[in-house]
């Protein structure tokens, strides 16, 4: 525990940030005693709302915050595909215009067009970054971030840590929902859903109910009942505000851009109030935290812990046995009939017990146990009886109709929970003021139209462009190519969990082998026992996603020693580590390593590439989540706009084959205790692997591309990664021959978004 008389900020600076989804919840924030709101850039945000704001709306909303002394930050923090590039931009020039006092962003494509064109405008980076050490937050300065919202999985003397040794600012969720995952590591809803929670469209897979399958309930002796084994309570830090101020934290974000506006004003006041007597008695404070709490049941979120903050408390982060969603239970559904009347519309009848009294008015929610999917509605009939009420009090058995085509969907027999989550009772009007104050904006930034200069440099030729057609011809006159495949073939990769699965056969040579740096492989290497088909073959040593102050000093004396044995190839799996590299330089020929990213950078289109570029990146995995159609397109894009470069082009690889991590976790939750394979309401099948510090989840079914490597090659793509770090090697052998032969029944397999496309 830190100190809380090391404290650096002050109440008055420590800013208390609010969400706001609507112009309603924007206002609220306010009143409540919000010092900064933030806001989603339409269409770039992180959180799939049901209406975005328009700019005009966020240039209102800044000009009326900064008229009460506020701020307003735009989160514009999804991953940006190759075809929203030209529309991102456009939302550039229109919020250079507006100056808000930050874009929090996720892609470092992002950052690339900022700096280059926009560079007035200020920019934090996302939580979405998994930044959780003090090497990758002090890297964070160098690429020119102003703040870094950390990782929600630090406790409060590791963020004091980073603290200490960087000298940019930081932030924290200090309240809010809390995912199962690393923020920015969680690919199950992408590629067991095809929303990706990097682009704000998250399914919430860890909210659903799973069944541990039946090896695992026979040797435990549990029931096969399931739980909600993933879901996680919401994270509340409002008894640990002094802690949070000791550990050097400049703001405090409350999480919740979808969430109504009840919940944000009382959340927001309660925050106020124990900020606002952080320094009084105990006998005050004991008061205000009393009255805190209770303003912060009446938000009706879910059941609240203290996350990560306090190391040991890790057993209070989820209740298994309770549903994910937030709000209060209102009761089990008894039945649901769906109802189709004449002229095709659609609805239903539900009956629920009542365990919380309910009023016409009020905000729902119904929750399928089964598939986890959630439908929120307003309460507009409801009957005791069979007679129509206002209200229905606890024990009453209440009916409830509906109508819209929606609930023709429901699954039958239906099986969840009713949720209330707002209340009724208020009719919003807070957001009167702002109406009159939309006005037009200005597209262009006042220093002139960079969005056609911008599109050029990137290579992108817009339809009708004259100069575009004049482009093409000129880089056909000059004898410039596209870069082709034959003129570089495609490597092979080959990730293994240790150097003994070299042993085995497989249909492809292998270039590259890609290890994990830990003790054992270290300790393998170490003793020569690279056997013969090794020996010739080059080791990347792979680091990491996830890291942490105390294991920092291990890392570079493990990287020091490598490099004085010979070894000058290794593979980042975030742009912070970069700075484990400080000899790491820009100019190829003074280089003394090799740098490789790992799928886990999260590169998602041209702009990118060009930022790893600049970085000194020898080579680059584009993202896991890709559809195809991104791929080429930005590849396509990549080359096109460097071949007047003098340096040769950065390698582009791609995960191809193998079981990557679906959650990476670091809580290793008590009753995943002897725990392994687990079964999703659909009937897919996963498994738990505990590493000695995260948590994985995995699916028995290989994600493969194999059966597309000649048009991989074709796209540009430089080398492929196949992985059997996961399963058994031999199986995998055999499975991956078969994939690659692509005759007859292939094997069972998931080529994720690369066909469907990336939503």
């Amino acid at each position: 525990m830190i100190p809380v008389s090391e404290a650096t900020t002050s109440v008055s600076t420590l800013e208390l940030l609010a969400p706001a989804g609507t112009l309603q919840t924007f206002t609220a924030a306010l009143q409540a005693g919000a010092d900064a709101v933030y806001v989603g850039a339409p269409g770039f945000n992180a959180r799939a709302l049901v209406r975005d704001f328009s700019l005009a709306e966020i240039a209102a909303m800044t000009e009326q915050a900064h008229a009460h002394q506020k701020k307003l930050y735009v989160a514009m923090n999804s991953l940006i595909k190759e075809d929203e590039i030209p529309g991102a931009l456009e939302t550039l020039t229109t919020l250079a215009a507006i100056s808000p006092d930050a874009l929090i962003i996720q892609d470092l494509g992002l950052l690339y067009l900022i700096r280059r064109f926009f560079p007035q405008l200020k920019v934090h980076a996302s939580t979405l970054m998994t930044v959780n050490h003090s090497a990758a937050a002090d890297y964070f300065a160098e690429l020119g971030f102003e703040r870094i919202v950390l990782a929600r999985e630090l406790s409060f003397a590791e963020i004091y840590t980073i603290h200490q040794h960087t000298r940019v600012e930081l932030e924290i969720f200090i309240h809010g929902a809390m995912c199962f995952s690393y923020s920015g590591l969680c690919r199950f809803s992408s590629l067991y859903g095809g929303k990706s929670s990097l682009r704000g469209r998250c399914v919430q897979p860890c909210r659903r109910r799973y069944e541990w399958s039946r090896q695992e309930r026979k040797k435990s002796g549990r029931s096969g009942s399931g739980s909600y084994i993933f879901s996680m309570n919401d994270l509340c830090g409002i008894d640990y505000l002094a802690e949070a101020r000791a550990a050097g934290v400049v703001s405090l974000k409350i999480e919740g851009r979808l969430r109504s506006v009840e919940y944000v004003r009382n959340t927001v006041r309660a925050y106020r109030l124990a900020l606002d007597t952080l320094d009084d008695g105990p006998k005050r404070r004991t008061a205000v935290l009393a009255e805190a709490h209770r303003l912060l049941d009446a938000a009706m979120g879910r059941k609240r812990s203290s996350g990560y903050f306090i190391a040991g408390r890790e057993d209070k982060m989820m209740v298994p046995h309770l549903s994910g969603s937030m709000g209060t239970v209102v009761g089990k559904v008894s039945r649901l009939d769906i109802v189709r009347h004449k002229g095709g519309t659609t609805g239903a009848n539900m009956q629920v017990k009542v365990q919380t009294p309910i009023r016409v008015g009020d905000r729902l929610r119904l929750y399928e146990e089964r598939t986890g999917e959630r439908k929120n509605f307003t309460l507009r009939r409801l009957f005791v009886r069979q007679h129509p009420v206002l209200s229905a009090d606890k024990g009453q058995t209440a009916s409830i109709h509906l109508e819209g085509h929606e609930w023709g969907s429901l699954r039958q027999p239906f099986r969840g929970l009713l949720f209330r989550v707002d209340i009724g009772t208020r009719t919003e009007k807070t957001a009167a003021p702002l109406t009159h104050r939309l006005k037009h904006v200005p597209l262009h930034s006042p220093s002139g139209n960079v969005l056609q200069p911008a599109l050029e440099v990137l290579a992108f030729e817009t339809e009708g462009d004259a100069r575009s057609e004049q482009q093409s011809r000129r880089r056909r006159s000059t004898g410039l190519r596209e870069h082709l495949p034959a003129e570089k073939p495609m490597e092979w990769w080959l990730k293994v969990r240790t150097i003994d699965s070299l042993t085995l056969r497989f249909p492809f040579k292998i270039a590259r082998v890609v290890l994990d740096m830990n003790r054992e492989n270290l300790e393998q290497v170490a003793a020569g026992r690279r056997n013969r088909q090794s020996g010739s073959m080059q080791l990347v040593w792979a680091l990491p996603p996830v890291m942490l102050d105390t294991e920092l000093s291990w890392f570079r004396k493990v990287i020091g020693e490598l490099q004085e044995q010979g070894e000058d190839h290794f593979q980042i799996s975030h742009i912070g580590q970069l700075g484990l590299f400080p000899e790491y330089g820009r100019d190829p020929g003074s280089r003394q390593v090799q740098l490789y990213g790992d799928y886990t950078c999260n590169v998602l289109n041209s702009a990118a590439l060009h930022l790893y570029e600049t970085r000194g990146v020898t080579g680059i995995q584009f993202s896991l989540e890709t559809d195809q159609s991104t791929l080429t397109a930005a590849l396509t894009h990549y080359q096109r706009s460097r071949p007047h470069r003098l340096a040769g082009p950065m390698q582009i690889g791609l995960y191809v084959h193998g079981r990557p991590p679906l959650f990476t976790s670091r809580l290793a939750a008590p009753h995943f205790k002897g725990q392994r394979g687990f079964i999703s309401p659909r009937g897919e099948r996963f498994y738990l692997n505990h590493g000695e510090d995260a948590v994985h989840v995995h699916s028995y079914v290989s994600f493969s591309l194999l059966p597309h490597i000649k048009e991989l090659r074709c796209a540009g793509i430089n080398y492929v990664v196949v992985d059997i770090s996961q399963g058994q090697p031999k199986n995998m052998g055999v499975e991956m021959r078969a994939l690659l032969a692509g005759r007859g029944t292939l094997p069972a397999h998931s080529t994720g978004n690369y066909i469907s496309g990336l939503s």
